[in-house]
C-alpha cells in the first residue's frame, strides 16, 4: 500500500470522525475527577452545546460552566481537566459564531492539491472510476442523486467530488451533505470550506440551502439521499438503497426544473465490514440524525477504508417539468420514475462491475 494515497484519505477521514471521540472525550476529562455523576452531567452539557444556538453567549455561558468544573477539579485530575478544556475551547472556537468573525474559512487551494495530486487519495483504491453515461453530463440544472452512502461516501468523495473530469464536464456543483457534519464538526467543516473551488462547494442538505440554489439555477447539485439510514444498511457485499420515503428532493426538483441523474457506486459497501445486528433499532437511531453503523476496515487501522474497486456509474438523466406547486400525486410519479432509474442502472452495469448475480435490495 502506497503511503501517499494513504495519507490523503486518513487526512479526510480523520476530518469525519476526530471530533465525534474529541467532544465526548474532552468533557470526560473535564469532569472525571468529580465523579460518574459528573461525567454524564458533562456528557449532557456537550449536547446542549452542540444541539443548541451557534452563538458566542450561548456557548460562552455554558463553557463558563464547564471552565468552573474544572477550576474545582482536585490535584490528582486537574492538568487532565485542563486539557480537556483547552480541546473543548479550540473546538468550539471553529464552530461558534463569532462577531466580526467570517463564517466560512478561506479556500485553500494548496490544501486541495495537496490531497488530490500530491498525494493522489484517489490511488489508494484498488480502483476508482466515474463511468456510465458520462458523455451525456453537462451543466445546467441537475440534481446528482447518489447511492449508496456507505459508511464514509468513498465513491462520491473521490469519483465525484475530487474528480476534476466530471467538474470539466458538470461545471459547478454543490454537493450537500448532513447539516451537522457539515457544520457542527470543526475539522470537517474547516475541510471543506478550504477545498471549494470555482467548480464545487459543500453545503448542509437542508430545505433552505437546497432551494436557494435551485431558485438562483446557477449550479447543479448533488445528494445522498439515503442518508444516514442507507449508512445504517450498510454490510460487506450487499447492494442495499433508503429510497422509498426519500421524496423531499424530487418536490423541490419538480418546483424548480431540475433534472434527476441517478448514480450508483458499485464496490461501496465493500469499503467496510459492518456490525450487521439490531438494524431495527439502529435504523431508529439513524432517523434521529444519530450514526448507527459500526465498522472495521483495514485491519490494523479499524477507521481507515479497505481499498475497494469503486465504480460509479452515471445513470440516464430523468427530465421533471417546471412545476412550481407539485401535488403529492406529482411527486409519486416522479419519485417512482426516479426508483425505476436506480434500479435500472444497477442491473445495467452490474456484470461489468463485476457483481453479474447482485441484487439491489430497495428499503
Amino acid at each position: 500500500m502506497s503511503m501517499r494515497p494513504f495519507l490523503s484519505n486518513f487526512i479526510a477521514v480523520q476530518s469525519w470522525i476526530a471530533p465525534i471521540f474529541l467532544l465526548p472525550g474532552s468533557l470526560v476529562l473535564i469532569t472525571a475527577g468529580h465523579g460518574t455523576k459528573a461525567i454524564f452531567g458533562g456528557l449532557f452539557a456537550g449536547a446542549v452545546l452542540t444541539g443548541g444556538p451557534k452563538t458566542l453567549p450561548f456557548r460562552a455561558s455554558i463553557f463558563s460552566v464547564l471552565a468552573a468544573v474544572t477550576y474545582s477539579t482536585p490535584e490528582p485530575h486537574y492538568n487532565t481537566s485542563m486539557f480537556g478544556l483547552a480541546s473543548l475551547f479550540v473546538m468550539l472556537a471553529m464552530i461558534t459564531n463569532i462577531p466580526g468573525r467570517p463564517t466560512k474559512w478561506k479556500r485553500s487551494p494548496f490544501f486541495n492539491k495537496f490531497l488530490t495530486q500530491t498525494l493522489n487519495g484517489r490511488a489508494y483504491y484498488a480502483r476508482a472510476e466515474l463511468k456510465g453515461a458520462i458523455n451525456s453530463v453537462k451543466p445546467g440544472k441537475v440534481m446528482y442523486a447518489v447511492h449508496p452512502h456507505g459508511v464514509l461516501t468513498a465513491g462520491w468523495t473521490w469519483n465525484m467530488f475530487f474528480n476534476a473530469d466530471f467538474h470539466k464536464r458538470c461545471g459547478r456543483v454543490g454537493f450537500l451533505l448532513d447539516e451537522g457534519l457539515r457544520l457542527k464538526s470543526p475539522t470537517f467543516r474547516m475541510m471543506c470550506d478550504w477545498c471549494e473551488t470555482d467548480n464545487q462547494w459543500a453545503g448542509a442538505a437542508t430545505k433552505r440551502v437546497m432551494l436557494k440554489a435551485m431558485e438562483e439555477g446557477k449550479t447543479s447539485l448533488a445528494l445522498l439521499p439515503g442518508g444516514f439510514q442507507e449508512a445504517t444498511l450498510c454490510a460487506k457485499g450487499k447492494d442495499r438503497v433508503y429510497i422509498k420515503n426519500r421524496a423531499g428532493f424530487v418536490k423541490y426538483c419538480l418546483m424548480h426544473g431540475y433534472a434527476i441523474v441517478p448514480c450508483y457506486t458499485f464496490g461501496e459497501s465493500d469499503t467496510y465490514s459492518c456490525f450487521p445486528w439490531l438494524l431495527k433499532f439502529r435504523l431508529g437511531l439513524a432517523k434521529q440524525n444519530i450514526p448507527a453503523a459500526a465498522m472495521w476496515g483495514v485491519s490494523w487501522c479499524p477507521f481507515m477504508p479497505l481499498p475497494a474497486e469503486l465504480l460509479t456509474y452515471v445513470g440516464e438523466k430523468i427530465e421533471l417539468p417546471k412545476i412550481s406547486e407539485p401535488t403529492k400525486d406529482d411527486v409519486k410519479k416522479y419519485h417512482a420514475m426516479y426508483i425505476d432509474g436506480i434500479q435500472n442502472l444497477f442491473d445495467k452495469h452490474k456484470a461489468e462491475a463485476g457483481r453479474k448475480d447482485a441484487v439491489l435490495e430497495i428499503f
